[in-house]
């Protein structure tokens, strides 16, 4: 017998010569719904019709599951931001596409031909593809309550990898220095210097920076308001430069937020990104955002030759892969590994190629 719970309601749920009968229970208890079962059993074993009372699965539309989902599930398990995306998605691209259908109608054929709209619209590969993750992972969930019996196929867009954008040494000092507001001004500094995201600086408190060991300890995230931790959810430490401890040192309090607006209130998204508006047109650079700063940190460690899992560790990268995205910008650290064979051949053949030796001429006393 195969009695379940799914959500509130009991089902009876069995086979029977590899045809599935499936039925939620009259009674509502574990013992109802095997007692049902056996009734269900011996009408088969009559050779009695169960149409009666053995309906089809329900009907269930997307948008009720999907808000169902959304409620139990993308609450309970994603971080403020991500809460936001997610309903973003759904209640911009999603319900007004499949909202109206039945969770077992929509095919691949259908999901293609969503793909196809959004392009029309003007979206990025990217962005769709972001769309299709929050479908395919709501069907998915369908699937794991056994509200759907397969999930459809999500063939995601390839998409044309972006450059990534970041500030060179010389803009990134321009920035800074040209910058006339004095908290934003180490606020951008302490962002170059150390590659934490903008919801990071927002939840920076005085206690998470040892002045000492020079270290800032990365324990939580500000986004939309809603304090939370790190998107990796782990605690990361940054070492912080002399410049940075020297500049945070001479203002420092015993507790409180680092970086705010009155009266201790924290930052929000739209005032970072007037401000950073300010500081660009101040330095004479291009428009820049604070991610950029971000990925301006990550680049220009590579690029001095910093190895990618140091990088990797400082940026707070959950896998190796994102990091990997920087390595392009380590030409040195290729071209050291490439010399590694001349090295070893070197140390086969010491007499071929010892110093001084004149590599054309040796060929040539050896022509036959």
């Amino acid at each position: 017998m195969a009695a379940r719970k799914i959500k509130s309601s009991w089902w009876t749920d069995f086979q029977i010569n590899k045809i599935r009968y499936r039925k939620r229970s009259p009674e509502n208890t574990k013992m109802g719904a095997q007692a049902y079962e056996s009734i269900l059993r011996q009408k088969l074993a009559r050779g009695e019709s169960l149409d009666e009372i053995l309906s089809p699965k329900e009907t269930i539309i997307f948008q009720a599951f999907a808000s169902e989902w959304f409620e139990t599930s993308v609450k309970a398990d994603n971080k403020p931001s991500g809460i936001k995306t997610k309903q973003t998605i759904l209640e911009n691209h999603l319900y007004p596409f499949f909202g109206r259908l039945p969770l077992e109608k929509i095919t691949p054929q259908l999901i293609d031909q969503f793909k196809a709209l959004k392009l029309q619209q003007s979206f990025s590969p990217k962005t769709i593809n972001n769309f299709l993750a929050v479908l395919l992972r709501c069907l998915r969930v369908a699937a794991d309550w056994e509200r759907l019996d397969k999930v459809p196929r999500v063939k995601k867009l390839k998409g044309v990898s972006q450059r990534l954008e970041f500030l060179s040494p010389t803009e990134s000092r321009l920035l800074v220095q040209r910058c006339p507001e004095p908290m934003w001004k180490e606020m951008l500094l302490v962002a170059l210097r150390t590659g934490m995201r903008l919801g990071e600086l927002f939840g920076l408190e005085w206690q998470d920076i040892d002045f000492q060991r020079k270290m800032v300890t990365v324990s939580r995230s500000i986004v939309h308001g809603i304090i939370g931790t790190p998107k990796s959810g782990k605690v990361r430490y940054i070492p912080i430069t002399e410049e940075v401890c020297k500049v945070l040192y001479e203002r420092r309090r015993k507790d409180g937020l680092v970086f705010h607006r009155g009266e201790g209130q924290p930052l929000s998204h739209h005032i970072a990104a007037n401000a950073m508006q300010r500081s660009c047109r101040a330095a004479g650079i291009r428009h820049t955002t604070w991610h950029v700063l971000r990925h301006t940190f990550a680049s220009q460690l590579v690029s001095e030759g910093v190895p990618i899992n140091a990088v990797q560790t400082l940026m707070g990268h959950s896998t190796i892969v994102m990091t990997m995205r920087y390595a392009h910008l380590a030409p040195t650290a290729l071209r050291s590994a490439v010399e590694v064979l001349e090295r070893a051949e070197k140390r086969e053949n010491p007499t071929e190629c010892q110093p001084g030796v004149n590599l054309k001429e040796l060929l040539t006393e050896v022509a036959p």
